[in-house]
């Protein structure tokens, strides 16, 4: 009897040991970001980093309203960012950041061909 009833409660131990218990679960890590936010996030980055030579450039007086939209819409891309989970508007954000920079640059490359320097 005896003998039963411990193989019933080692058993039972057993199977709580390969079960688990809720308090105990493993915690799983996120998910790799998706790729086109990975994409969005380095676009951001070497963005914000070229910021700083539009605005010593000679002729970044003509270009403030561009610098300023650039600017801001880097700024909310990194606000949206900072959300998690990363969703749907930062790469809204993203999006008019590429629409706005190509803008900038298109600007940039005309000023200089008109020679304002």
């Amino acid at each position: 009897m005896a003998l039963r009833m411990s193989c019933l409660i080692h058993g039972l131990l057993l199977l709580l040991l390969l079960l688990g218990c809720a308090a105990h679960r493993p915690i799983l890590i996120n998910a790799l970001p998706d790729a086109e936010i990975a994409e969005g996030r380095e676009f951001v980055g070497a963005v914000a980093g070229k910021m700083p030579m539009w605005d010593e450039d000679a002729i970044s007086r003509y270009e403030r309203v561009e610098i300023a939209t650039v600017k801001a819409d880097i700024a909310m891309a990194r606000q949206a960012e900072e959300k998690e989970p990363v969703d749907e508007s930062f790469l809204a954000y993203v999006s008019k950041l590429h629409d706005d920079w190509d803008a900038l640059v298109a600007w940039d490359e005309m000023l200089k061909k008109e020679s304002l320097t």
